[in-house]
């Protein structure tokens, strides 16, 4: 089953990633919207470690897929997604949230 979850998922990011091109759009999707789309095909629940998973194990996927972190998945469209630069497989670059909203918290506290 899980050989026909990875085809279905690759059919499906497919057809989307050739509905961003024909649009001339980049394509973002959110591991919620992207469960919606397979919950229509008869699957469950999709999230960024099951999606992890597939990905490294599935060069078809990989050739699609132009990065993912764990909130969203950007396709290789012609036309790049905004921001989708900052992405690598499975990683932000650069510091993370946290380490940026803990470095301005301590530039705004003052010095005691």
């Amino acid at each position: 089953m899980e050989d026909h979850f990875a085809s279905d998922l690759i059919t499906l990011l497919r057809n989307q990633l050739g509905r961003g091109d024909s649009e001339d759009t980049s394509l973002v999707l959110t591991y919620p919207a992207l469960s919606n789309m397979m919950k229509n095909m008869g699957y469950g629940e999709i999230n960024a470690d099951s999606f992890a998973k597939i990905y490294d194990d599935n060069p078809d996927l990989q050739k699609i897929v132009k990065s993912y972190n764990d909130e969203k998945i950007v396709l290789s469209t012609k036309v790049p997604a905004p921001g989708a630069d900052g992405m690598t497989n499975g990683k932000a670059k650069g510091p993370s949230v946290d380490a940026m909203a803990s470095q301005g918290a301590k530039k705004l506290s003052p010095d005691i």
